[in-house]
């Protein structure tokens, strides 16, 4: 074969290398495309798994503070746009303490939607009851301030200021308070979800 041939088949076959290569360029730059695109969901979704989890571990924190039995005299005292009488009323505190969080609360609500774009709706039923317990203290402050002749009544009476006071209070014997078991629980299903995306980011 002389050179004049030679020449003709690599102008023949230069089109198919050609053509070959830039399928090559192409599948690496794809792939490429696609680890970054990985590594970029990997990282927002530790992102909010980290956000998520440390938002639960604070209102957690702040749900049991909150429920504390023992009210110093100086949470009696006198609150801005709060009535003398509803300030001065010792079932009053735990909801006092709880107003004190009243900005994190609002991070904490709006967390969970980005958790369930990520995570998915399933996901975000720990985080609606934490939310929900807070409701119920509320609620059971509501109901001792506006109630206390129940303390004194009949016994079922009783049974009923006394459910509103462990809502509202914590028990003294934690393994006896059915609301730190909630809080207890709904924190590790969220640490279930949250930690696989967490620690799949640092390996």
């Amino acid at each position: 074969m002389d050179s004049n041939e030679a020449g003709e088949i690599i102008k023949a076959v230069a089109p198919a290398f050609t053509a070959g290569a830039a399928c090559f360029g192409a599948l690496i730059g794809w792939r490429g495309l696609e680890k970054w695109r990985s590594e970029t969901l990997g990282k927002r979704r530790a992102e909010i798994a980290e956000t998520t989890l440390a938002h639960v571990y604070e209102i957690a924190e702040i749900l049991q503070s909150a429920r504390s039995p023992f009210v110093s005299a100086h949470e009696m005292g006198k609150k801005e746009g709060i009535p003398d009488h509803i300030a001065a009323d010792a079932n009053y505190a735990p909801e006092a303490r709880l107003l004190e969080h009243n900005e994190f609360f609002g991070r904490f609500r709006a967390q969970k939607f980005a958790f369930a774009a990520v995570f998915g709706r399933d996901a975000i039923k720990p985080l609606e009851d934490l939310w929900r317990i807070r409701l119920e203290i509320n609620s059971a402050v509501f109901d001792l301030m506006n109630n206390k002749d129940l303390a004194r009544g009949s016994a079922e009476h009783r049974k009923t200021w006394t459910e509103w006071y462990y809502t509202a209070f914590r028990s003294l014997k934690a393994d006896e308070d059915a609301l730190n078991k909630r809080i207890a629980k709904n924190v590790l299903a969220v640490e279930e979800t949250c930690r696989p995306a967490i620690e799949a980011r640092a390996r």
